[in-house]
Parts: structure tokens; sequence; C-alpha cells
């Protein structure tokens, strides 16, 4: 097996043992709650009509057998027009007619405080509290099982699973009662072939504000006119579209409230007199439009209700109502049982006053003892099922308050007695509710453990083995029977446990855990097997080597234990990278210094000379580093806790001064950076020859970025801005994007078929086709045509235009494209973001790569990043999520890259939708994980494109292999005579002699030098992960010492989650980035042993 694939096969099984770790612990950390898949029934025992004694005899019968009273289904006391729009906050639709200035959402929905006004017996509206998080999915399942979605089944909110728990809509079905609906999609996932009659739109393109809501405004008269069903729900969208695109303070939303004023308004007017209307929100959102979390502007939503025929039960006044009471209080109105797993209250001021005959109070009376007999059935049956769930003596209080409560059930005959032990009733479901929120999740601490385990042994391994192994060393450990080995062993380990989990059901994650076990093992023997060489190679180590970055990474991977710190990690970062500025800085003064000047300070240094120096500018570019990671500051984005965060504050600016002039010279700005970068990618490129010759591959990397870049510019221009259109149709706009998206795919095509971006000089040209065009290059080939000629007699070597940046020069190439693509994705402000954190990135390649030669004895140090180096590529990676505009909450992840190019068609593909989000809000691990081999080979690219560097301080030995030629013209040219190392006895020696290498023949000497160069790549590539890895398991041990705090599901874990899929992407990235290489060396050997056999 070729030494490159068995080292891709390792770099595999490390990921997959990383991966292992995190998956096991995530299973025990984010564990979702135990669905109960128990049903509620009951039977229906009618009274002739009229017979008001016969009613009230039986109910009091049912009262007095408590054992029995919860089986019986009282009757249907009215039909439902269920409105649920979309983010109804409830300040959007209080009245107030003192407002000389309303912002765009207030006052504009005036009709709930008119009928509140006109009919007071006959409505209701208040606070609405929803239970985090605050997505559509979990909200939908909150109000129709009366359960609480728990933490982690937010990650379902696009994949909308089928509800298998009971809940509101099956039991109306159940009672022969029939249910129509129009709107959102997600209740035909959730609920399908439940509805009568459907009238669903996908939800997901939260651009278009009209679609759905328009379609439902259509059907909906007619089926308000229709008397074959119970129950109308129509689920609007284009509130919550709205302040997701545009904000609560943008005049889209006065026209979308005012719409849905109008909406309500016809309702009213056209439902029948035996219908009862009920308009509520789902969530809240907060100042910017978003919604996820859990802050006061996201769970307070809007309920109102509006009884046409009768009056609603007026028992007492409350102002506030949480969104799982609605479950039992619909169940009340439509005669049917309570879902099993409900925990709400009926709340009785919603429902109608018309008994049909029954008695009013001892109706409400068995309401509520009917809800409290279901509430407490399924506690007992939970804590039975999941034993050690509650406590003991929790238990044993709520059961004994059950006792004393059903003793007293049998004994209210006025409404003060009824009063008092409703208020007990209420206080005791709400004790049983409290008690399941404090200890919903159970943590599986074995799972936990485990899951940490592994991670940090794996972690501790790669340290061991490829922090303390020279590149030889690890190939004779990684042979290819060893590679074999340990396939082989995982695939029989695989064999067994699916055998296993086949006879006793073994869950997946057992599966995951056995084989990270074994794999663990064979680092062990590895570690045990290498502890010589371990011992001798950390022993030239000194012990205080490092310390300034060891302690700079610590400070990075201490963030995830402390919330504060999580708050500020964008600063914390920002100023750990400063840190590493002014390390790189020192230590290039220590190596540009000469050892005489070290030890004469009374030396005189002409002034001239230190201006012109080459450390002073590299100091330069240490300032603009500095200077750039300030500018970063304006681009993190704030969140809740932080007291000022505009988006949380609820402090109202004016959106003509946030989207006005200051927006559009936003735009300008990202276009001139946009445009600057791709320009100076390409002069770059040109002036290394990379972009030479007509083939196609040289041709898509000369004018891809361009058209990519003025597509990207005019889709930031063009775009529609505050609900303004630029008079261009958007399915122009659009194409943009998609051109944008070609040339992309374009490049990855060309790198799979012809890579290489050089030019072959044909020595039978006609020096006639070259004509003087004042650019360095063309003039260039005409003189190296000359020289060629001339000398063809005595020389058939050929002219190769890009050779010594040959595996860069790809890079750069397609680094440029991916660049675009993602400042396409991200929008203006980010892209900015992006654009100035690859500057300091630059500026870090060009430092630390100089350092390395300078500071290099050999060619295997020239080629292996210092620790210094994978920090700061790490710090980098990111840096670059804040740099984007992105936090780690859930409540602010932004959407609107799903929707880039799809706005005029949206093919409602959630796959390739998740895709373009997950790339965008992580783009810093895809960017600096696709692009990782750079920092291997930044001191051969940046000598051959700047070969006077090498002039300083290091004399070219007099054996290389190198000739400099003059030429009648001013033309140099270099003939150099390639070699590679002998490989054939490399795995029996000890030490493989490697060839000199002449730093400004560039990329050529990593050709030369195969073992060393793909080694490299590889160890690099492994300690990343580790350093990785690292950082995961830090976070995977706070969220374990903290998971009671208080701030666990608001902070630590969201944390968390962003972290694993950061580690998840990064490792994906790199394994992508060495595949891209090797595809490049492979094509390089091939063209050499081309020139090989024709020579």
């Amino acid at each position: 097996m070729e030494r490159h694939w068995r080292y891709f096969l390792v770099l595999l099984w490390i990921g997959f043992t990383l991966f292992s770790g995190i998956q096991i612990f995530s299973h025990g950390f984010l564990l979702t709650r135990v669905v109960q898949k128990e049903r509620t029934v009951c039977h229906r025992d009618f009274c002739p009509p009229g017979e008001a004694q016969c009613v009230a005899t039986k109910i009091n019968q049912y009262l007095n057998n408590v054992n029995l009273s919860d089986s019986i289904c009282l009757g249907k006391k009215s039909r439902v027009i269920l409105l649920v729009i979309d983010a109804l906050k409830y300040d959007f639709g209080i009245y107030n007619p003192e407002l000389a200035k309303p912002l765009a959402y207030q006052n504009r929905m005036p009709i709930f405080s008119e009928i509140l006004q006109k009919y007071p017996n006959q409505s209701r509206m208040m606070k609405f509290l929803a239970d985090p998080p605050t997505t559509t999915l979990q909200r939908l399942k909150g109000l129709t099982t009366g359960s609480l979605p728990t933490f982690i089944d937010i990650g379902s909110n696009f994949a909308s699973p089928e509800i298998n728990e009971d809940n509101i809509i099956d039991q109306i079905v159940a009672q022969n009662q029939t249910a129509v609906f129009l709107g959102d999609s997600t209740w035909t996932d959730l609920f399908p072939g439940r509805f009568k009659r459907t009238y669903s739109y996908p939800s997901f393109n939260i651009f278009d504000l009209d679609t759905v809501d328009r379609r439902i405004e259509k059907y909906l008269p007619g089926e308000i006119a229709k008397d074959d069903w119970d129950l109308l729900i129509a689920h609007f969208l284009g509130v919550d579209h709205c302040g997701h695109k545009h904000g609560p303070l943008h005049r889209e939303m006065s026209r979308k409230l005012t719409e849905m004023d109008t909406m309500v308004r016809k309702v009213i007017d056209e439902m029948p007199n035996d219908t009862m209307l009920i308009v509520l929100g789902d969530h809240g959102m907060t100042t910017s439009g978003d919604h996820g979390g859990d802050s006061v502007d996201e769970l307070t939503s809007l309920i109102f209700a509006y009884s046409k025929g009768s009056d609603l039960i007026g028992v007492r006044n409350v102002s506030t109502m949480q969104q799982i009471d609605l479950v039992p209080t619909l169940a009340a109105i439509f005669g049917t049982p309570i879902p099993f797993s409900n925990l709400g209250t009926v709340n009785i001021n919603l429902l109608p006053d018309d008994s049909g005959g029954m008695p009013r109070l001892e109706t409400l009376l068995l309401h509520l003892w009917q809800n409290a007999k279901q509430v407490q059935k399924y506690f007992q049956q939970y804590a039975q099922v999941n034993i050690g769930t509650f406590r003991s003596d929790h238990i044993e209080a709520l059961e004994n308050k059950f006792v004393v409560l059903s003793h007293r059930v049998n004994s209210i005959y006025s409404e003060a007695a009824f009063m008092n032990f409703g208020g007990d009733l209420e206080n005791h479901l709400k004790t049983i509710l409290t008690t399941c929120l404090d200890i919903w999740v159970k943590f599986d601490a074995e799972a936990m453990t485990n899951g940490l385990l592994i991670a940090i042994l794996t972690v501790f391994a790669c340290f061991l083995l490829f922090q303390n192994l020279k590149i030889r060393q690890l190939e004779r450990l990684f042979s290819t029977s060893m590679v074999t080995f340990i396939y082989a062993s995982n695939l029989i380990c695989i064999a067994a446990i699916i055998g296993l989990k086949w006879i006793s059901g073994t869950a997946m994650n057992s599966i995951l855990l056995y084989m990270a076990a074994f794999n663990i093992l064979i680092f062990t023997l590895f570690v045990i097997q290498q502890w010589t060489n371990i011992v001798e190679n950390w022993s030239e180590i000194g012990r205080f080597s490092n310390v300034i970055t060891r302690t700079i990474y610590l400070m990075m991977v201490s963030v995830f234990f402390s919330n504060s710190f999580i708050i500020e990690e964008p600063k914390i970062l920002a100023y750990c990278t400063t840190g590493m500025v002014f390390y790189v800085l020192f230590e290039l003064k220590k190596a540009f210094m000469p050892k005489d000047e070290k030890n004469d300070g009374r030396k005189q240094i002409k002034l001239s000379t230190i201006f012109y120096s080459i450390p002073l500018r590299l100091v330069g570019l240490g300032i603009v580093a500095v200077v750039c990671l300030r500018m970063t500051y304006a681009f993190f984005r704030c969140r809740e806790e932080h007291g000022n965060c505009p988006e949380f504050s609820g402090t109202h600016m004016s959106p003509e001064g946030i989207e006005g002039i200051a927006k559009r010279k936003l735009d300008l700005i990202a276009v001139v950076a946009v445009i600057l970068f791709a320009t100076l990618a390409r002069i770059y490129l040109r002036s290394c020859g990379n972009l030479t010759g007509y083939s196609w591959n040289v041709a898509l990397a000369r004018y891809g970025p361009t058209l990519a870049t003025i597509c990207t510019c005019g889709y930031f221009l063009l775009s529609p801005k505050d609900g303004k259109t630029s008079g261009i149709p958007q399915i122009h706009i659009d194409a943009m994007a998609w051109i944008v998206g070609g040339v992309f795919i374009l490049q990855v095509i060309t790198l799979v078929f012809r890579p290489l971006m050089i030019y072959v000089v044909p020595p039978d040209i006609s020096d006639s086709m070259y004509t003087s065009t004042g650019r360095l290059i063309p003039d260039l080939f005409r003189k190296l045509k000359t020289i060629y000629r001339e000398n063809r007699e005595r020389s058939k070597i050929p002219i190769i235009c890009g050779f010594g940046t040959v595996y860069s020069s790809i890079m750069i190439s397609y680094f440029v494209v991916i660049t675009i693509l993602l400042c396409l994705l991200l929008g203006t402000k980010a892209s900015i973001g992006l654009l100035v954190t690859i500057v300091i990135a630059i500026v870090f390649i060009v430092l630390t790569g100089i350092l390395r030669y300078q500071t290099a004895k050999s060619l295997e140090s020239c080629l292996q990043p210092s620790f210094a180096t994978l920090v700061v590529w790490l710090l980098l990676t990111h840096l670059t999520f804040y740099t984007t505009s992105h936090q780690t909450t859930l409540s602010q992840i932004d959407w609107h890259p799903a929707f880039v190019g799809r706005t005029a068609y949206h093919d409602h593909n959630n796959i390739l939708s998740a895709f373009l989000v997950i790339i965008t809000t992580f783009c810093g691990s895809v960017l600096f994980g696709v692009i990782f081999p750079l920092i291997t080979l930044a001191p051969f690219f940046i000598y051959s494109a700047i070969p006077n560097l090498a002039t300083h301080h290091r004399d070219v030995a007099p054996n290389r292999r190198v000739e400099r030629v003059k030429t009648s013209g001013n033309v140099e040219y270099r003939k150099v005579n390639i070699s590679r190392v002998d490989e054939t006895s490399g795995e029996e020696q000890e030490q493989v002699t490697e060839l000199e290498y002449d730093i400004t023949k560039g990329e050529l000497n990593l050709y030369e030098n195969e073992a060393l160069f793909i080694g490299s790549i590889f160890k690099s590539a492994c300690q990343l992960m580790a350093l990785q890895g690292l950082r995961i398991f830090s976070s995977m041990l706070a969220c374990t010492v903290h998971c009671r705090h208080l701030m666990v599901w608001k902070i630590f874990a969201p944390r968390f989650i962003y972290e694993g899929i950061s580690t998840y992407v990064l490792l994906g990235a790199i394994l992508l980035s060495y595949l891209i290489l090797i595809r490049i060396h492979r094509a390089v050997v091939n063209l050499i042993v081309k020139f090989t056999k024709l020579k």
C-alpha cells in the first residue's frame, strides 16, 4: 500500500475514534424525555335531552367514585377555529391610543381591543407563555401534547417527525370528530392522515412573506362556511418570516400585522354562532426578529379567545396562561380525553358557558378533577417506568397530597368552596410540573464518562505519538501490515458486535463504545512499542520550550468552564491571537539577529539599514495583523447576556437608520474588499507564473474568480433591501449566485482531472507569437523562448513556468473560489469580517514561514510547522466563527444562506439548506481545514516568490544542484537537476540522508523529498486533530461539571453543540484537504516521470 494511502487511513481511524467519544458523550448528556405511548380513553354516558337532574346525578356519582371519574367524557361545547399566527408576540396585540408615534409593530391589531371592549363576557386576552426552546416545531408539540419537549428535540426542527405520543388531534379524531388544516406544512408532517382536508405549504423559505398567507386567505372563507368540521386550524407564517428577514421594527411588519388584523375581522364576521375563535402565537421574537432561546421576548406570545354564541366562564381574572394549558382546555371544549402526557392545567376562563343542561359548578369541578387525575397518573407511571428519576420523598409527598384532594372533591357544594379547592388543585399540578422540570433530563453518567475517557485518551495518545516521533519513525510504525491489522481487527470487532446486537439487542452507541475501546487499546500498544523513541525525542525538547504558546492554548481551551468566558469568547480569542503575533515577532527578532550582534551591543547600525531591513518589514506586517484583529471587534455579534445588545435589550432603533445609508456603505465596502481580494490573489499567481498558458484549467484559474467576484458583487448590490426591489427580476439576481456555484463546481472538476497550473514552453513556437505587452509574464516568455532556442542544441531540459509553486498555487486557486462563495453566502457584513481574518492568516503564514526557514536545521524541521503555528491556525479557525457575525446561541442561527440563489424558486430541499447553513456557520473550520497544508508549504512558496529573502543569514550550499545562466538579455533562468531520495531501503534504515535543498527552488524540494513532505502533512493533520480534540474534550468536561448549573441549557449545552459540529466539520475538511494534496502530488509525479522518459 502506498505511503499516502496508509496515512489517510490512519487519519480516518483517528477521526472515527474522536467521533465515537463525542457521540457517546452526547448520548449521555443530551438525552430526550422518555415518551410514554399510553393513550387516554373515555366513554360517554348520555342522559335524555333536557334532563338536567339526570346529568347532575351522574356527575355527582363520578365525583364520588374518583377511580372512574377520569374515564367519562362530557359533550362537546363548541366548534373551534384556531388561528396560529407564527411569532405573534404579546406586544403586537396591545392597542394604546395614546401613542403619538407608534413603532412599526404597535397598534397594528386593534381588533383584539375592540372585541374586548364590545364583548367583555365573550372574549379573553392573555399572555401566552411558551417553554424553551422557542422553535416552531417544539412549540407545536407542546400545543398539541401538553408535554415539554426537551432541549435536544430542537435538532429535529426541520425534519418534523410524526408525533407518536398521545395528543389532542388524535383524541379529536378518535371521538369521531373532524379537523381541517391550512398553512404551515409542519402540521401535516406531525399529524399525517389526521385531517379531513389539508391545504399545507412548506414553511422554510423565510424570505417569502406572503405565499402561505395568501393561500390561507383564499381557502379559509370557504372552509368556515362548511359545517363538516369541528376544529379548523390555520397557521399563518408571514409575521414570523418578516421578523427573520427584516425584524419587528421594519415597515413590512406593519403591513403583515395589518393583514392579520383584517383576517381576524373577516373570520369573526363569517364564523357561525356555535363556534369559538382562538388566536394565538406559538412564540415571540427578539427585537432582531429571531427566536429559539429563552429570553422573555421569545417566550411571551399572545392568546385571544372569542365565543360568538355564548359567554365565557369568568371564574377568576388571570392575565397569563401557559402554552401547555391549551391542551386540557381544548379537551374540555371538545369533550375528549386529556392526552396522557399532558402536564398543563385546564383554563376554565376559556370554556364556553354553555353546559347543555349540565350543572355549571359540577361540570367545572369534573373538568378540574379529570385534569388532576390524568396528570397524577402520568407522573406515577413515569416514576415507575423510569426508576430513580424522582426522589422517593417527593413522590410520597405528592401522592399524599393527591389523596387529600381526592377526599375533598366530593364535598364541594358552593362556589367559594370550589374556588378554594380549584386553587389547591392548580397548586398541586404546578408542583408536579416543577418537579418534572427540575429533573426532566436524567443524565447518563456512564455514557458521559465513557465519552470523556475515549476523547482524552485519544488526544493523549496522539500527543505522545505525533508530537514526539519523527516522520521516519511514524512511517515505520504505520506500515502496510499495521494499517491492515487496524482495519481488519476493527471489521472483526464490528462483526462480533453486530452479532451481539442481533442476539441481545445492543444499542448503536454500545457498538461505538466497544470499537472505540478497542482502538484505545491499539493506541496503548503503539505507545508502549514506541516508548523508547518517545522518551529519546522528548528529552531533546527543552523543558520550558513553548511556554507562552502552551499558556495561550490553555487559555483557549479553558474558556468552556466559565459562562462569563463563553459569553466573552470572541474577545478572548482575539486577545490570544494578538499575543501570538507579538510572540512570533519576538522569535523572528532572535532568528534575524546575528550571533555577534547578540553578544556585542556596541556595534554601530546605520539608520538606513534598519529602515530597509527585512525584520522591520516583518514588524510592519505584525502591526497590520494587530490592527486587523482590533477591526474584528466590529463584526462580533452580541448576545442576550450583553446588557446593551440591541437584539435583546428592547431598545428601539430606527429601521431607516439601520438599513439606509449606512447599510449601502457597508455593501460598497464589501464589494471593494471582495474585488481587492480576488485581484491581489490573481496578481500573486501571475507573478509566480501559474497563470501562464491557455489550457482550460489555467484559463479557469485566471478568469473564474473574476467572474465569481463580479457576480458576488452584483448579488450584494442588487439584492432587495428594506423590502424594495432593484427593478431586476429576482430570478436574474439568483442566477448570479448560480454562476458562482458553477465556478466552484468547475474548480472541483478541474482539481480532479487536471490540477496542475503550470506551463511547459514549447521549443518550436515562433517568437512572433509573443509581442511586448508591457507585462512581466508575456515578456518573460519571449526571453525564455529565446534562451531556449540558443541552448536547445546543448540541452533538452524543458522550461516550466510556475513549477516553484506547483503545490501551493492550486490550493490558493481553489481557496480563492471557496472564499468568494462563502462571501456570497455570508452577506456583506460577515464577508468583510471573513476577509479581514484571511488577512490576519496571510500575515501569520508569512511570519511563521520565514521564522521556520531561519531557524530550521534540516529539511524536516523546515517542513514541520511549529506548535505555535498550529495553535495560531486553530485560533483563527474559531475566531472566524465570530468575525463572520455568528454566536453560540440557538436563537441567533443565521438561516439566510439557505436561500441564496433560491429566493425566486425555492426547491424546499432541506438537505441542501442544512448544508449551506452549516458550511456558512462553520466557514472557519471549512476554510482553514481545507487549506491547512499551506502552513507546511509556507517557507517554500514564500522564498520561491521572493528569492531575495534567502540571501539573508543563510548561504546556498555549494553542492546544491542549481545553475544560474545569464543570456545576452536581462533574463536570468535557472537550470535545475531533479533528484529524489532513494526510498527503497527506507523501512530498514534508521536514518535516511535527505537531499540538500535550495529554498529558492520552491516546492520542487517537496517532490525530491516525498517521504518527508507527505509525512509532514500527515503529522500536521494529526496534531491539528489532537488540538481540536482537546478543545471538544474541555467542552464535554465543562458540561459534565456544570450539568446542574443554572445556565447549563442556555450557555454550556449550546456551546458544546457548536463545538461538536465544528469538530466534525474540521475533521472532514482536514481529510478532504489531504486527499486534494495527494491528487496534486500524483499529478506532479506523473509529469516528472513523463519528462524523464522523454529525456
